[in-house]
């Protein structure tokens, strides 16, 4: 193979290797956005399900607190 041959397979081979590399680097970058909207996503989901606890632990003290108004009304009313 002659010097000039060999030359010409390392520059391919180079070229190939640059393209690769900006092909990695372009999914990288796509990759660190896409990762970096999913913890936005699990983030507000997280503050969903907290908000939503408290809702449903106010709901919760608020229907015990009626039944238990309920149960003093009836409790009269079964002695009479």
């Amino acid at each position: 193979m002659k010097e000039i041959d060999r030359l010409e397979v390392l520059e391919e081979k180079i070229v190939q290797l640059v393209e690769a590399y900006s092909a990695l680097k372009k999914e990288k970058m796509a990759l660190g956005d896409k990762l970096t909207q999913k913890e936005l996503e699990a983030r507000e989901l997280t503050e969903k399900v907290s908000r939503l606890s408290q809702e449903k632990e106010a709901v919760k003290t608020k229907v015990e607190s009626l039944l238990s108004r309920l149960d003093h009304l009836l409790v009269p009313s079964r002695q009479e």
